[in-house]
């Protein structure tokens, strides 16, 4: 395919899934601005593939956005561990952990605290499905499963969330 042929398809990926793209990445990120930063290494990446012939979808700009984020928070906690060893040597009574959470939404932080309880297998399916708004088939292509695999997988991570929710067993 000519220059020309993979720009215009790659214009087109990029118009029809880009706000998705920073979306799913803007849920994993400190701030908007970080998420960009990621967001437009993902497309970076991806038009350097395009041009070697890699044939691009959007769930293949999911995969690789999970691994722009894995390979950012790698280097975060990196650069995280070095600061509170540092802070811990300079005033070891006040370089302690702190608390940055300034929302007051019970119901976000009750669901935010079950997903965070849960296997990292049913949290990553929940959140493609439902946050990320990934289609069935988006999901199987980023968690690397067929699509009968993600309706089961999406079952027993609906069960163990509420199990975790509400651990009583409630009315079901």
């Amino acid at each position: 395919m000519t220059d020309a042929g993979v720009g215009v398809r790659f214009t087109d990926l990029y118009t029809e899934s880009y706000g998705r793209v920073l979306r799913f990445v803007e849920r994993r990120a400190a701030d908007r601005g970080e998420a960009e930063d990621l967001t437009a290494e993902v497309f970076r990446i991806a038009w350097s593939r395009a041009v070697e012939g890699t044939e691009l979808s959007v769930p293949w700009l999911f995969v690789t956005a999970r691994h722009v984020l894995a390979n950012h928070y790698r280097g975060t906690a990196r650069t995280l561990r070095l600061r509170q060893r540092v802070a811990l040597a300079l005033d070891p009574v006040t370089a302690g952990p702190r608390g940055v959470d300034g929302d007051d939404d019970p119901v976000r932080d009750a669901v935010l605290t079950t997903l965070a309880g849960l296997a990292p297998h049913h949290r990553d399916v929940l959140v493609l499905r439902y946050w990320d708004e990934c289609s069935t088939p988006e999901v199987a292509a980023v968690l690397g499963c067929s699509t009968s695999s993600v309706w089961v997988r999406l079952h027993r991570a609906r069960r163990a969330f509420q199990d975790a929710h509400d651990p009583t067993g409630g009315a079901r």
